[in-house]
């Protein structure tokens, strides 16, 4: 059952768009989102990562993963990028291709200015009165995605894109590829 499933890997830097976006497919494909910012949340951390915790998120990320699979089609899981080489994505990957699991990967890039502009227009206190330390960390989230380790086929801007034109844009993407 499981080699039949499918399960989509959705990661960008933050204010992408990923969640909105995963949140998305998942409802027009009638699979269930994951995602992996809310066990951090749920395990109450947040700001830099150690790497027992990525190891541990991921680890409770990959067994609902496996749950999910068993009960659906397919999956949706999305999650940021923050660091080289571009994790958690590669772990992810392996993860999936270790228990011969198909995926696709997507990975929003948009411009700086359009992650300013969303991280302002979502209004978190956090974003807006930090707003110069958050773009840092966008344009090293952005940066990783130039790194190398990235294939340009996985890529897709959503720079002044609604919803709709974003999923068609993915749905040419794959037609496309």
């Amino acid at each position: 059952m499981i080699n039949e499933t499918k399960v989509l890997l959705i990661t960008g830097p933050a204010a992408s768009g990923k969640s909105t976006f995963a949140k998305y497919i998942a409802d027009k494909l009638g699979w269930p989102c994951i995602s992996e910012d809310a066990y951090w949340v749920h395990n109450g951390w947040s700001g830099l990562r150690t790497e027992d915790q990525e190891h541990m998120v991921q680890k409770q990320v990959s067994d609902n993963l496996f749950s999910a699979l068993n009960k659906n089609k397919g999956v949706v899981l999305e999650f940021i990028l923050y660091k080289k080489p571009p994790n958690p994505l590669t772990n992810y990957q392996k993860f999936l291709s270790d228990n011969s699991i198909p995926f696709e990967t997507i990975v929003l890039k948009p411009t700086i200015d359009e992650i300013k502009k969303r991280l302002l227009k979502r209004g978190r206190p956090n974003d807006i009165e930090n707003i110069e330390g958050r773009m840092k960390d966008a344009t090293n989230q952005l940066s990783i995605l130039d790194a190398g380790s990235i294939d340009l086929k996985w890529i897709i801007d959503p720079t002044n894109l609604a919803i709709e034109e974003l999923y068609a844009k993915y749905l040419r993407r794959r037609i496309d590829s």
